[in-house]
């Protein structure tokens, strides 16, 4: 015997039927949704790394333009994050060396104009006032300090990727490490940016006894201290540095001379 067939109800076949528009209408609005250009979906916001990463600068296209001896001179890459700024009178220099005129440096009187070796030697420092070294052959490393050479500092690779930019940069450059005094390895050389125009480096102006004629004799030299200068300007400036020291007296008028020769990359050694 065949059972008669199954006759749903009207009110489960009202439910199938709701079920069924209900399924149907949200996959029309997904798709409508999906293929609407105007359609405003929430935003995905980046991940707190990937937020850091996007805010970074990069050092590919950092940039820097800095007033250079000759003009003004732009930096690029990690260049231009690696150009220090400097305030001369942290160190106790002028922000500015006006030449034919005294100054003033570290309580002594000075005077920058044409040095006594002739045009082509540019300028030189003379004292404008007597100081006087009691025995140059005992005092040789202690004599009267005249003043530092001062300047921005930079380890060595730093250095070098700043004359890849920009080699005019090297002319006034003091390896400072290289002085008697200083222990540091080769690969830690640290160099002095000492140009006068751009630091206030009285002592860039001081010219060598090397090749001179008639031949100069030497009343000063540079010298390596470690840590902090004297007082009053330790107090502003705690770094390792460079002094000019009186070598032998010198009197009002003379020009300033010192040892010192040329690397092959013109920095001062």
């Amino acid at each position: 015997m065949t059972p008669p067939p199954y006759v749903l109800s009207q009110g489960v076949l009202a439910a199938i039927g709701n079920a069924l528009s209900h399924a149907f209408a949200v996959g029309i609005g997904a798709s409508h949704e999906a293929s609407n250009p105007h359609h405003q979906a929430r935003p995905c916001l980046p991940s707190v790394r990937q937020r850091s990463k996007a805010q970074r600068p990069s050092e590919g296209h950092a940039r820097t333009i800095v007033e250079g001896r000759w003009g003004m001179c732009e930096f690029t890459g990690k260049c231009a994050n690696i150009i220090q700024s400097w305030n001369p009178a942290v160190l106790g220099l002028l922000d500015s060396l006006p030449y034919d005129e005294e100054v003033v440096v570290w309580g002594r009187r000075w005077i920058v104009k044409t040095s006594t070796l002739g045009e082509r030697h540019g300028y030189g420092v003379y004292a404008c006032e007597d100081i006087i070294v009691e025995d140059s052959t005992s005092c040789r490393r202690e004599g009267p300090t005249l003043f530092p050479y001062g300047g921005p500092i930079y380890k060595r690779r730093h250095w070098n990727m700043i004359l890849r930019q920009h080699p005019e940069w090297k002319t006034f450059a003091l390896e400072m490490d290289t002085f008697a005094g200083s222990t540091r390895r080769h690969s830690d050389v640290r160099v002095i940016d000492g140009d006068p125009i751009r630091s206030g480096n009285i002592a860039g102006f001081i010219n060598s006894t090397v090749g001179t004629r008639p031949k100069r004799k030497a009343n000063c030299e540079w010298v390596f201290v470690e840590g902090p200068p004297p007082a009053p300007y330790g107090e502003t400036y705690h770094e390792d540095h460079c002094l000019v020291l009186a070598t032998r007296t010198i009197r009002s008028g003379d020009e300033l001379f010192t040892h010192y020769e040329w690397n092959l990359d013109s920095t001062i050694f």
